[in-house]
């Protein structure tokens, strides 16, 4: 996938895709670093609903954060086989920037604006996922 260099949002996004670690700065430049479309927003906050659904499952405390078990459940699982193997886990790392054992909304919002701001006439919510794993996050994993 190609990626945009020319603002320092871009530069964060090819900084992960080589194979760094984006620290929480660079989470929070991409997300500030200017705005998607009204219908890419439109279509981050319809898949921030599904995540509401997900987060506080289990008794666990409604925090923005998703333990990694419902973060596959919920989202990863269509692009991965099975929770336990190696390449989940490997995608899991990728995803938890901050190292704390959990899929911060932020972290996993950064791959949402970059497929939006990369493919900004998705179709729906479902492709802008699909974009944001397999040309984002997948190819990120493996670097």
């Amino acid at each position: 996938a190609v990626v945009s260099t020319q603002s320092t949002g871009g530069l964060a996004m090819l900084f992960d895709q080589a194979g760094g670690q984006m620290t929480a700065g660079m989470v929070d430049v991409i997300s500030e670093s200017g705005k998607c479309s009204q219908r890419v927003e439109e279509l981050i906050v319809e898949i921030k609903e599904r995540w509401d659904r997900w987060d506080g499952r289990d008794g666990e405390p409604v925090d923005g954060a998703l333990l990694f078990e419902h973060f596959y459940e919920g989202f990863m699982a269509p692009y991965f086989g099975c929770y336990h193997c190696k390449d989940i886990r490997r995608a899991l790392a990728t995803i938890d920037m901050d190292d704390d054992g959990l899929v911060d909304w932020n972290e996993f919002k950064v791959y949402l604006v970059w497929a939006g701001r990369q493919y900004p006439h998705v179709a729906d919510a479902q492709e802008l996922l699909d974009k944001a794993f397999r040309l984002g996050l997948i190819p990120a994993m493996l670097a």
